[in-house]
C-alpha cells in the first residue's frame, strides 16, 4: 500500500485551538501513516508574521503536537523546511520537496477555512490540485466559503482566527480560552504579540492615559475594518499615538530640542502649547524602538496637528483619537456615529470641534491645523 501522508500548513501566528481541532479531526478522518506540521516562514499572500519564525516553530510544537493523544502524536513530525529557507515559500515548492522525500506517497493537505477560501490566489493551483487531496473544515466566523473541490472535515470548529487572536493579545484582552496552556504561557513569558509594548505603555503612562490608549487602538482597528485600512497598522498606530505622554509636559520642549525633532513652529509650540509636541515625541520613541512602518509613524506624528495630504490611515487615527469611546465631550457621541457612516465627514467634525474648543479657551491654534481646516473648507 502507498504511504499516506497528511500535511498541515499555515503561518501559525499564533497556533490556536481552532488549528488543533482541525488537525485532530483530520488525523482521525484521514488516518495517515505520517503527518507533517509545516509552519511557513512567510506565507506568500500574507504580510510578515508578527512572531519570529523560530518562536512560531516552537509554538506549533506546543500547540499542535504536544496536546495530541499518544496514538496520534506518534504519527506527527514538525517539518521546519519552510522556516529554514528564511524566505517566502510557495506551497507547490513544499509539496515538490515532500514528494521527492517520500516518492510514491499519497498526499493529503489540510488548511484552515480562511486559507482554503483564498486557494484560487495561490501559485500553480492546477499543479496543487493534482499533487494531493485537499481538506478543510467550516468555521462559523470565516469570511468566505470553502471551494467545492475541498473534502470537508466534519466537526464543530471554534470561531477563532490568528488575526483575531493577535488583536486580542495586542489590546491586552484575555485570550487564554483560545490557546493551549503551554502556548499561552510561552507568549506571556516571551512577551510576544505586542505584550512587550503593552507592558512598557502600562508602566510609563498614567492609568487614565493607558486606558485611553487601549480605547483608541481598538477604535482605530474597528474604523480600519470599516473603511478598508490595514487593521494591524491602525491598531499599532493607536497604541503608539500617546507614547510621548510618558514625558512630562514641561520636559517635552527639552526632549524635542535634544532629539532635534523636525516640528513645524517648534519654538512657538514650546512657548505656547508644549503638549502638542507629544505626537512628534511619540513618533520618535516608537522609531527608536524599531516599532511601526513609515505609514504608522506618519499617522502617529499627524494625529494631533494633522498634515498635508492626509492618508486613509492618518485620518483613521486622527478620528479614532478624537472620538474614542472614552471621550466624553459634547460632540464625541455624534462623531463616533458619523465615523461609521462617513469617515471624511467625521474627520471634518473632529477638526471643527478641536478648533471650536481652542477658540472657546482663547488658545493659540497651530498653523498646520489652520491650514488643514482651510484645505477642507476650500
Amino acid at each position: 500500500m502507498r504511504e499516506k501522508i497528511l500535511v498541515l500548513g499555515g503561518s501559525f501566528d499564533p497556533p490556536h485551538i481552532g488549528h488543533l481541532a482541525l488537525f485532530t479531526a483530520a488525523l482521525r478522518r484521514i488516518k495517515p501513516d505520517l503527518a507533517l506540521v509545516v509552519p511557513a516562514y512567510q506565507a506568500p499572500l500574507k504580510g510578515e508574521p508578527e512572531a519570529p519564525a523560530r518562536e512560531r516553530l516552537e509554538l506549533a510544537r506546543l500547540g499542535l503536537i504536544a496536546p495530541l493523544p499518544k496514538r496520534l502524536k506518534r504519527l506527527v513530525r514538525l517539518d521546519a523546511g519552510e522556516i529554514l529557507s528564511r524566505r517566502k515559500v510557495y506551497t507547490c515548492e513544499t509539496l515538490r520537496r515532500l514528494r521527492q522525500q517520500h516518492p510514491g506517497a499519497e498526499f493529503h493537505f489540510a488548511v484552515g477555512a480562511d486559507s482554503a477560501a483564498s486557494f484560487e490566489r495561490w501559485k500553480n493551483t492546477r499543479e496543487l490540485k493534482a499533487a494531493c487531496r485537499w481538506w478543510s473544515a467550516a468555521r462559523p466566523g470565516a469570511s468566505k466559503g470553502i471551494p467545492k473541490f475541498f473534502a470537508k472535515i466534519s466537526g464543530k470548529m471554534p470561531d477563532i482566527s490568528s488575526t483575531k487572536l493577535r488583536a486580542m493579545l495586542a489590546l491586552g484582552q484575555d485570550a487564554r480560552r483560545w490557546l493551549v496552556g503551554s502556548v499561552a504561557k510561552r507568549i506571556d513569558t516571551r512577551k510576544l504579540y505586542g505584550l512587550s509594548l503593552l507592558a512598557e505603555l502600562k508602566s510609563s503612562l498614567s492609568p487614565e492615559r493607558f486606558a485611553h490608549t487601549l480605547a483608541v487602538a481598538g477604535w482605530a482597528q474597528e474604523l480600519a475594518h470599516i473603511w478598508g485600512a490595514d487593521q494591524d497598522q491602525a491598531r499599532l498606530a493607536g497604541l503608539l499615538h500617546d507614547f510621548g505622554r510618558s514625558i512630562p509636559v514641561p520636559k517635552m520642549p527639552a526632549y524635542a530640542r535634544a532629539r532635534r525633532l523636525s516640528v513645524p513652529c517648534r519654538d512657538d509650540i514650546a512657548r505656547r502649547q508644549p503638549m502638542l509636541l507629544h505626537a512628534y515625541i511619540s513618533e520618535d520613541l516608537a522609531k527608536r524602538r524599531g516599532l511601526g512602518s513609515p505609514a504608522v509613524l506618519q499617522a502617529v506624528r499627524r494625529h494631533t496637528l494633522g498634515g498635508t495630504n492626509m492618508t486613509l490611515l492618518d485620518r483613521v487615527l486622527y478620528v479614532a483619537d478624537a472620538s474614542s469611546p472614552d471621550r466624553s465631550y459634547r460632540e464625541a457621541p455624534a462623531i463616533r456615529r458619523l465615523a461609521q457612516e462617513d469617515l471624511d465627514a467625521a474627520f471634518s467634525a473632529c477638526l471643527q470641534a478641536k478648533i471650536a474648543h481652542a477658540l472657546a479657551r482663547g488658545s493659540w491654534i497651530h498653523p498646520l491645523t489652520v491650514s488643514l481646516w482651510n484645505g477642507i473648507a476650500a
